[in-house]
Formats: C-alpha cells, structure tokens, sequence
C-alpha cells in the first residue's frame, strides 16, 4: 500500500473537490438529450474502462481494498438495489476520471483518486458508525425501554427531545418489529390467545444520528453529503440539511433485538420491494421473515420510511460486501479499537485521517512477521509515531 500524497489524500477529497472533474461528471450525469446514453450504456463502458486498464489498477489497493472491487461494486450495488441515479453516477464518475487521466497518461491514478473517495467519504463515515464499540449488540445492553439511552451512547451523540420524540413515533407508527412481527414487550401483556412473541424492540435509525454530526462545514461531511446528493437524487434543501431529517420517523423502523443489531452491522438491507436480503446466513428462526410490509398503525398519521433512506443504506450495505471494504474496516477496528487500553483518547478510534496509517501498521508488523502488541502499536501511534508514515 503506497501512502504517496500524488495518490490520494486522507485530508480532504481529491477528485470531489476538482472543479473540472465536477463539472464533467454533472454535465454527463444531467445529459438527457436524444443522443445522450443510456444508464445501461454508461454502466458498459465505464467497465469496460475497467477491464481494460487491468493490472494498472487491479493490484493497486488503497487502503487494503482493490481499485477495481470498489469501482465497479459502485455501480453493482446501485442497481442491485434499482437505485438508478446511483448506477448513472457511479458509471459517469468512473468515465470521467478516466477521461481526465488521458491526456497525462494518470489514468490509473485518477480512477485510484475516486476509489479513495468513495471509501473516506461515503463507506468509511457510515461503516465506522456502526463500529464503535467492540460488540453489535453494546446498544442493546441496558435492557431499558425500547431504544432508550443506550443506543446514543454507541452513537456518540446526546440523548435529545428530538431523540424521545423520534421513538415514541417510531413506536406508534410501527406497532410491531416490522420484519417479525414481534410484539413490544413494553406495551403488554397482551390478551390471551394473542399469536405471536413479545419481546424488546427498539427505533432503529436507517441513517444513524452521528452521520449528521459530523463537524459542520468540514470537508469530510461537505464529500459525504456531495456523494449522497449524486447517489440519491435527494432534494437539496433535504440533504444541506440531514441533522433535520435524522431523527425523523421517516428515517426509522421498529426493530427487535437481532434484527437491530445485524442492521446495524449490515448483515442485512432491504431491496426496492422491501424484499430482505441476506449478506449472511441467515439467522436460525429468520427463515420466514423475508419481506416487510409499511404500515401507519398510529392515529396521527406519521411519517413512513423514505424509500431513498433504505436504497442508500442498502446501497452501502452492498458496496462493502462486493468490494470488500467492510473486512478492511474491521480488520484496523479489530487490531486498534476492539480491546483498547481505556487510557487511549476516544476521539483518537475512529479517526478518518489516521486510517491508512494503521492499516500500514498492521500490514508492516505482519509482512515482517513481527507481530507486535496492538496497544503498543496504539501508544506509538498517539506519542507521534504515525507522523513518520506521513
């Protein structure tokens, strides 16, 4: 892995934030005309693009996840999900850095740009969400009604009024687990001969809180919201503003525990058609549960899901498994974050900035097969080892 500042920056966006590639990629994405081409054609030649640049980009791996996997699961993921907008500017993106590579012959580094963009910007900032404690299930420890404190503590965020308000509804709205149709403990016990099990359930966010507290304004969030915007077709004063729509009920579902946790975790989405897909085995007793149907059992009338919320949480879902991203993401959280002396600074876990750093870590101690110890590895880290990989 080369961390050559020429290749990509951890700092800020490097294609993302070149006029000219911005230019170009709206301008092919925004072409209806009669002559313009098809998402389909898009989608053929952007790969072709791909297969054709081969072992340019295919042994490259920034950050531990092949070029090539991630560009083309960009595409794979967004139709997979009939996410069409997605496919259109996955395809466009591709083509253009491509385009702008030709005249210096950086081809290559430019489609490695996007790769790492794409990954800081719009895989890294969700998947980290869901990491940020040791187990899936640490949300659920406290065994307090439904989505109670414990899930803003694993999300990082304090619980607010919007916050309560956000269950409550979540709560009314749904009724049930909306996948198995557990009943809500907390509302029993329920009339004899009533079918069906109890058990706790929780509001579960489709995009979590601590994607919109990101520091406002910061080129990190300013490149998630721009890949957003391209992916979802979301209207504008909607994504400018997303700390607005987190705590929305159409940004939730009523969950219980397994399905939660594995959500949160994406084990599994939910396609178009509301279909649930698998990206594991499915769970034992899981078997039957393989559509969900919205329904307002309210009398208020509250918001349903966005189906644009779902398509990009299932896009995300699907471009981690196709590309191989999330074993990378596990991999450094499992070496540095899992198990970490309570001496190291929370801020200093989840840090974009120092990810390719880690992963170079943990990938140089492993080559020379001198393994060393994790917390020692940290504490180099944060006493200012890491500025010599810079």
């Amino acid at each position: 892995m080369s961390l050559n500042n020429d290749t990509y920056s951890t700092t800020s966006p490097t294609l993302l934030d070149d006029h000219a590639f911005k230019s170009a990629l709206l301008s092919m994405m925004s072409d209806t005309g009669p002559d313009s081409e098809t998402n389909d054609e898009l989608k053929h030649r952007a790969q072709s693009i791909l297969l054709d640049m081969g072992s340019m980009i295919t042994s490259v791996g920034p950050h531990g996840v092949r070029t090539y996997d991630l560009l083309d699961a960009m595409m794979e993921g967004s139709e997979k999900v009939g996410l069409l907008s997605g496919v259109r500017y996955a395809a466009a993106a591709i083509i253009v850095a491509y385009q702008k590579g030709e005249a210096s012959n950086s081809s290559a580094s430019e489609l490695i740009k996007l790769a790492n963009d794409w990954f800081f910007f719009f895989l890294w900032p969700f998947r980290r969400t869901f990491r940020s404690d040791d187990s899936p299930q640490s949300e659920s420890s406290e065994f307090t009604p439904i989505l109670h404190a414990s899930e803003d503590v694993a999300d990082a965020v304090p619980v607010t009024p919007r916050g309560s308000k956000f269950r409550n509804l979540i709560s009314e709205r749904d009724d049930k687990c909306v996948v198995t149709g557990t009943f809500n403990i907390q509302k029993g016990p329920y009339p004899p001969g009533t079918k069906g099990r109890e058990g706790l359930l929780h509001a579960t966010h489709i995009l979590r809180r601590s994607i919109a507290h990101e520091r406002s304004g910061s080129n990190r969030i300013a490149g998630t919201i721009d890949i957003i915007k391209h992916l979802t077709k979301l209207p504008e004063n909607t994504i400018d503003d997303l700390t607005g729509i987190i705590d929305n009920p159409e940004n939730g579902m009523l969950l219980d525990m397994t399905m939660h946790d594995t959500l949160d975790i994406y084990m599994w989405c939910l396609h178009s058609t509301y279909k649930v897909h698998w990206f594991r085995p499915i769970p034992m007793g899981m078997e039957n549960f393989t559509e969900v149907h919205f329904q307002d059992h309210s009398q208020t009338g509250v918001q349903l899901p966005n189906p644009a919320y779902i398509a990009l949480h299932s896009v995300i879902a699907h471009v981690l498994h196709l590309s191989g991203a999330a074993e990378v993401i596990n991999k450094v959280y499992d070496a540095f974050f899992g198990k970490l002396d309570p001496t190291v600074p929370s801020e200093n876990r989840a840090s974009k900035e120092d990810f390719p750093i880690r992963l170079l870590l943990i990938e140089l101690t492993t080559n020379n097969h001198h393994l060393m110890d994790t917390r020692t590895l940290m504490r180099l880290f944060l006493l200012g080892a890491g500025e010599s990989f810079c």
